[in-house]
């Protein structure tokens, strides 16, 4: 068996399947694979982080932000966990662990208790 490293990653591929670190992921394609970087990756059809399945990600609208935070057009994901009751569509990363969307701001995926939204920035954004 040859695997191909994808550079700079822990996914690898043998032409026939898709690894991370060298344990197989079931049911993704190697052939339309996409490392999105820091530990996600998707094909057509399904998206993964650390070589496991996200249940539900749409792989069409999946975005990867800074410090672990990913979206797509319906939900917020932290390293690779769904986020329950957050708005895809206003949350952004603010970089240093936070983000936001329009109802809290979030600390390397947790909700910061007694910050606005509206209010808070970082001195990155």
């Amino acid at each position: 068996m040859f695997y191909h490293s994808m550079s700079g990653s822990s996914y690898a591929n043998d032409d026939i399947h898709v690894y991370y670190r060298g344990e197989r992921i079931n049911s993704m394609r190697t052939m339309s694979f996409v490392d999105l970087g820091f530990g996600y990756g998707r094909d057509p059809f399904q998206v993964c982080f650390a070589g496991h399945i996200i249940n539900g990600a749409h792989p069409d609208s999946f975005q990867v932000l800074d410090d672990g935070y990913a979206k797509d057009l319906f939900h917020v994901y932290y390293q690779g966990d769904k986020m329950h009751g957050l708005m895809a569509s206003t949350f952004i990363s603010l970089g240093n662990g936070y983000a936001k969307d329009s109802l809290n701001v979030y600390y390397y995926g947790r909700k910061a208790e007694g910050l606005s939204p509206i209010a808070f920035y970082t001195s990155l954004n």
